[in-house]
């Protein structure tokens, strides 16, 4: 197939919890026709499509992740307008937005003078969005009640919610342990009204933990099981459903031991694991957005002979673009007038401001610090070194590391195995030990120290913070190969001046004087400076 034929989009997926979730999303998009190659990062929750847009579209990709129980995430903005006159301005809008690709929806309202978007924020920006209508001869006032990104409100959403599961578990959870072993403490609980009431009180606190904080793993189990996938999530349901259900039974029919501890207190354990996990990934996410908060918000431009200030997004390649000391410079371009010091450690991590005069090129988000400099943009939007940048790290953190293909085929295995191996264990031990309870503890106990999946998780989880944690220090990490063969370096060779530095000035030596007065001399860790 011609390269031309070959598109490529990025997604973000919603609902995945384990490697097999990964598995059944990458098996689904290559039966869709004209999916020609498919990956998907659990850790950054993204998917890399490849496919033939003469054969199928977006919208057909998206259904297919659907169908299998997952989501992909938009983002949908309320954006106030300017300049229209009557409704043949808002279809005018309308339409140019309804034909950007990225954009799922958009609807103008006249009335209010806003326009309503939904979108893919991984494959058309808010600035983009903006820049259309713009283009169409509009402007956007600004977004009602603010506008966060999609990805980071979308995490922030996930950690809450887990915060607040987690704070109700073990609420629930601690009187259901204390009672449950209430013979082992050194202290004396409040007695009940009737002995009996013990396991009605411990059925009752432990059913919402069960059903309401378990609610995720349950609807997890469903879909994979629906998909002929099983997953963690199925052998977590069968773990603490056999232990819930098992001490129901006794609690109403008698007979045998009460394992409410064990159900409520694994769901607290995999709530907390789940926050960790989120909070991990969520630390990331920011250093991407630290680094596109970077760029430059405004830019001064000169059109038809005067200076104006227009929106970064607004400048096009070949404009004339002015920056006075102490601001930042919008977009990439050449000097053609001015004489500067720019500092370019956000860049290139020079600490010290690199001289800059007419036919030298600058780089869009350094700072220039004392003369004015104006240039011609060379680079705009997509194309300068910084959006370069975001899109390396971003890149990185959707691809695979070749560990990670491997662990996704033991994954496949592993489930399977384990349930067959709980199994036997079970059927093993009641033959052996002629006791059922005991064979359901075996039975359990097998299926809950495979639950937490740490080996589908911990690659992917570990890749990600990995080139989020380099991205924050100035580090970037083309690929998460690089990432994983950086343990065989046995020499590093950096192309510089001659000289590593820090990023930021140091003092390193002071000179004073003896004969100078010291109230006007200051104090810096044991020398003075006048």
């Amino acid at each position: 197939m011609a390269d031309q034929q070959k598109k490529r989009i990025v997604l973000n997926i919603g609902g995945m919890h384990c490697a097999t979730c990964v598995q059944t999303i990458e098996k689904r998009l290559p039966k869709v026709k004209g999916v020609i190659y498919a990956t998907i990062n659990l850790a950054a929750e993204k998917a890399i499509i490849d496919y033939d847009p003469t054969v199928v579209d977006q919208q057909t990709i998206e259904d297919a992740i659907t169908d299998v129980g997952y989501k992909v995430i938009h983002q949908e903005v309320t954006l106030k307008l300017s300049g229209m006159h009557c409704t043949m301005c808002a279809q005018a809008i309308e339409k140019a937005l309804n034909q950007k690709e990225g954009v799922y929806k958009a609807v103008v309202n006249f009335a209010t003078e806003s326009t309503f978007v939904e979108f893919n924020p991984a494959q058309v920006s808010l600035e983009a969005i903006k820049k259309v209508i713009r283009d169409t001869g509009y402007d956007v006032v600004e977004p009602e009640g603010g506008v966060q990104d999609a990805e980071q409100k979308e995490r922030e959403n996930e950690i809450r919610s887990l915060k607040n599961k987690l704070i109700f578990s073990v609420v629930l959870t601690i009187p259901v342990v204390l009672y449950s072993n209430a013979r082992f403490l050194p202290f004396s609980l409040p007695s009940l009204p009737i002995d009996n009431f013990v396991p009605l009180l411990l059925f009752v606190l432990s059913t919402p933990v069960h059903f309401l904080v378990g609610h995720r793993f349950f609807t997890g189990a469903y879909k994979a099981l629906k998909n002929k996938n099983p997953n963690m999530d199925v052998l977590v349901t069968l773990g603490t459903s056999a232990a819930y259900f098992y001490s129901v039974y006794v609690t109403f029919f008698g007979g045998g031991k009460l394992y409410y501890t064990t159900a409520v207190s694994l769901m607290l354990f995999l709530i907390l694991g789940k926050l960790l996990e989120a909070i991990a990934k969520g630390r990331t996410s920011a250093a991407i957005r630290k680094l596109m908060g970077l760029r430059a918000k405004t830019a001064r431009i000169i059109r038809n002979g005067e200076e104006t200030e227009v929106p970064v997004e607004d400048v096009q390649v070949g404009d004339i673009v002015i920056v006075r000391p102490g601001e930042k410079i919008p977009v990439d371009g050449e000097v053609i007038e001015g004489y500067s010091g720019v500092d370019e450690k956000v860049i290139t991590g020079e600490s010290i401001p690199v001289e800059k005069k007419v036919g030298d090129s600058v780089v869009g988000a350094t700072i220039n610090k004392t003369g004015m400099l104006k240039f011609k943009a060379t680079k705009v939007g997509s194309d300068t070194v910084l959006a370069q940048i975001i899109k390396l790290v971003e890149n990185a953190l959707g691809s695979k590391a070749p560990i990670q293909r491997m662990v996704d085929v033991v994954s496949s295995y592993f489930v399977p195995m384990v349930l067959i191996a709980a199994t036997i264990s079970f059927f093993a031990w009641y033959i052996v030990a002629a006791d059922f309870t005991f064979a359901l503890t075996i039975f359990i106990a097998v299926l809950i120290i495979a639950c937490p999946c740490a080996m589908g998780l911990a690659t992917p989880t570990a890749i990600m913070v990995g080139v989020g944690k380099g991205a924050e220090y100035g580090v970037l990490i083309k690929s998460s190969e690089a990432l994983e063969t950086v343990h065989k370096l046995q020499a590093i060779v950096f192309d510089k001046t001659g000289t590593l530095t820090k990023g930021e000035p140091e003092v390193c030596l002071l000179y004073t004087s003896d004969a100078a007065d010291e109230e006007d001399s200051v104090d810096l860790g044991g020398r003075r400076i006048i």
